[in-house]
C-alpha cells in the first residue's frame, strides 16, 4: 500500500511538473498561437461570432471596436500562415465549449501550394490540448511528409525542452491578456518603398480562376460540412492587402465559387469602396492592416453582421465583462499615450489629460515652481515655490517621487526623473491600468517641446 501510493505521489508531481512547464514554455508570441491558449480560458458559450484564420484575422479584425461600438462578442482564433486543416482542427477544438452564431473564415492563406504549408502547421498546434482532434491535426500536418514526431507533439514535450534556456520572467508571470481577444494591433505604417512597389499591380486576369490543391479542397468543404451539422452560419472573407497578385485572385475566385455551390456569402473587401481604405496610411506593409485600417475592416464588418445575422448586443452584460476590461485595458495601454504624444498646443493637452480616465497627472514648472498632483481628477498634493517637500506615492506597480529642496523641483517615477521643459511647464501622466508613464510633455510659451 505504501509502495502504491509512492507512486501515486511521484505520478502526481510529474503530472504537476509538467502542468507547469507547459504554461512557462508556451510561446507567447503569434508563431505560439497564444490565441488558442487564451481561448480555452473563456466561459463557455459567450463567443457569439468566431473568426478563424491566418494572420490577416488578427491583425484586421478588432475585438474591442466590435464589442464597443456594437456589442458583438468576438473571439480570433488566427496564427501567422493558418493553413486551412489547422483552421478546421481549430474550429473543431472551439465548437466543443463555444455555440457561435457566426464563423468568418479569412481565405487568405488557401492559395498556398501544398508544400508551402507544413511548417506553419507546427507552432500553432503547441497549445492544444492533447484529444483525438489533436492527434488527426498532428496527422493532417504529417500527410504531405513527415514534419512532427506525432507522439511528441501530441504532448507537446520536444517543444518544452528547446525553450528551456530561453525562459525569462515574463514567462511565470500571467500573461493572460497577451492578446485582446485576439487581436494584434499594430500602429506602424507601410513604407513609401513597399507602397510604390506593388502601386501598378496587372490585373487584367483577376476575373479568371484556378482550383486550389486537392488537399486544401478537402478540408475547406470539411470545415463548410462542420458548420452545416452544427447549424452555424458561416461567412468567407478575404481582408483588405496591397500584394495581390494573379495566383492568388484566380485561387480566391475559385473559393468563392465553392462558397456559392454551398451558398455561403462571401466579401472580398479588396473590392469595397466603401470602406475607403487608404493604403498609404491604412497599411502595416503590403500584407496586413495597420490599425488604423483595422478600425475600418471592423467597422464594415460589423455592419454587414448586424444587418444579415442574428447578433445579440452584449454591453452591460455581466458575462461579457471579460471583453469590456479587454477594452479597457486597450484604451489605456495602446491609445491613451499615441493621443497625447500627438498634441502640441498646451491649452489642447490639458483639456485632454482632463478627460482621462484612472490616470496619475503632475503638473510642475521648471526649475523651481508650483507642482499639483491629481488622481482620478482629484487633487492630492499641491506644492508651493520655493518650498522644501519629498512626497511618495504608491501607484500600486510603480512608485511616484515629488520632490523640492526649494530651489529646484524634480518628478520621479521608479527613480527615473521625467523633465521635457527644463524652463516651463511640465505634465507627466501615469495611466495605472497600463502600469507604466504614457506621456510627459514639456511646454515653453505654449508650445510642446520635444
Amino acid at each position: 500500500m505504501k509502495k502504491l501510493c509512492s507512486t501515486l505521489f511521484l505520478l502526481c508531481m510529474f503530472a504537476g511538473i509538467v502542468t507547469v512547464l507547459g504554461r512557462a514554455t508556451l510561446n507567447r508570441t503569434d508563431a505560439g498561437c497564444i490565441q488558442l491558449a487564451d481561448f480555452y480560458e473563456l466561459e463557455e458559450d459567450t463567443v457569439d461570432v468566431l473568426f478563424v484564420g491566418s494572420s490577416h484575422v488578427y491583425y484586421s479584425i478588432h475585438t474591442c471596436n466590435l464589442y464597443d461600438d456594437y456589442g458583438i462578442a468576438g473571439y480570433l482564433l488566427a496564427s501567422p500562415a493558418q493553413p486551412v486543416w489547422i483552421s478546421y482542427y481549430f474550429l473543431r477544438e472551439a465548437l466543443k465549449t463555444q455555440s457561435p452564431g457566426l464563423v468568418v473564415f479569412d481565405v487568405c492563406t488557401l492559395y498556398k501550394k501544398q508544400s508551402d504549408m507544413g511548417a506553419a502547421s507546427w507552432p500553432s498546434l503547441i497549445s492544444m490540448k492533447p484529444s483525438r482532434d489533436k492527434w488527426q491535426a498532428i496527422r493532417a500536418v504529417n500527410q504531405e511528409e513527415k514534419l512532427l514526431d506525432a507522439v511528441g507533439a501530441f504532448f507537446s514535450f520536444p517543444y518544452y525542452h528547446t525553450r528551456y534556456d530561453e525562459l525569462t520572467r515574463r514567462d511565470f508571470e500571467n500573461t493572460k491578456r497577451v492578446r485582446y481577444h485576439g487581436y494584434k494591433p499594430d500602429f506602424q505604417v507601410i513604407s513609401r518603398q513597399e507602397l510604390e512597389q506593388w502601386s501598378d499591380v496587372d490585373r487584367t486576369d483577376f476575373d479568371k480562376m484556378e482550383p486550389v490543391s486537392e488537399r486544401t479542397e478537402f478540408y475547406l468543404r470539411s470545415l463548410i460540412r462542420l458548420c452545416q451539422e452544427k447549424r452555424i452560419p458561416l461567412l468567407f472573407v478575404n481582408s483588405p492587402y496591397l500584394n495581390q497578385t494573379e495566383e492568388k485572385q484566380k485561387a480566391y475566385n475559385y473559393i468563392f465559387a465553392i462558397a456559392k455551390e454551398y451558398g455561403i456569402p462571401f466579401l472580398d473587401s479588396n473590392f469595397v469602396g466603401e470602406m475607403q481604405i487608404d493604403f498609404s496610411k491604412d497599411l502595416l506593409e503590403p500584407s496586413h492592416l495597420n490599425y488604423y485600417g483595422s478600425v475600418k475592416y471592423t467597422d464594415y464588418l460589423a455592419k454587414w453582421m448586424k444587418s444579415h445575422c442574428q447578433i445579440p448586443d452584449r454591453r452591460g452584460d455581466k458575462r461579457y465583462q471579460s471583453w469590456e476590461e479587454m477594452s479597457r485595458i486597450f484604451r489605456h495601454t495602446e491609445l491613451y499615450g499615441r493621443e497625447l504624444a500627438k498634441i502640441t498646443e498646451a491649452s489642447d493637452y490639458l483639456d485632454a489629460v482632463r478627460r482621462l480616465d484612472e490616470c496619475v497627472v503632475v503638473y510642475y514648472e521648471k526649475p523651481r515652481g508650483k507642482v499639483a498632483v491629481y488622481e482620478d481628477g482629484k487633487r492630492a498634493f499641491q506644492g508651493v515655490e520655493k518650498q522644501a517637500y519629498l512626497r511618495h506615492f504608491d501607484l500600486g506597480y510603480s512608485d511616484l517621487a515629488v520632490k523640492s529642496d526649494a530651489r529646484r523641483v524634480s518628478v520621479m517615477v521608479d527613480r527615473k526623473d521625467y523633465t521635457v521643459a527644463d524652463e516651463g511647464w511640465n505634465v507627466l501622466v501615469y495611466d495605472k491600468v497600463a502600469k507604466r508613464v504614457i506621456d510627459c510633455a514639456g511646454f515653453e510659451e505654449g508650445k510642446r517641446v520635444e
